[in-house]
């Protein structure tokens, strides 16, 4: 009985180790995403395109430079457990509480 429970308590933490490993590897992409999206955006990139890396005038494409929204996230998006998915459920729930008529909850701020 104790080897079971041994076993048990290996696999657990394993689990354990794995799914902090999964979260931290979400935050990287998270933060990478961020930075392409920002930093990058007035040259152009793969996510929002080449548009003003193809204008006249690096003042021109200064200009507009927008910030992005939290759609734009391809990589993020495409995990469940995903703090962007959780904004984007957030941001939902906000719009839908709104379109009712009842009183929209404070948005939740996210790490």
């Amino acid at each position: 009985m104790s080897e079971k429970n041994a076993t048990m308590t290996h696999l657990k933490q394993r689990r354990a180790k794995i799914e902090a490993d999964a979260a931290e590897i979400e935050r990287q992409v998270y933060d990478l995403e961020t930075s392409l999206l920002t930093d990058h955006s007035s040259g152009g990139n793969v996510l929002r395109g080449f548009e003003l890396a193809l204008a006249q005038s690096k003042q021109q494409a200064q200009k507009r430079v927008k910030p992005f929204k939290t759609e734009e996230r391809t990589f993020s998006v495409s995990s469940a457990s995903s703090q962007v998915v959780e904004e984007l459920a957030a941001e939902a729930e906000q719009i839908r509480t709104t379109a009712s008529g009842r009183l929209a909850k404070a948005p939740t701020t996210f790490k």
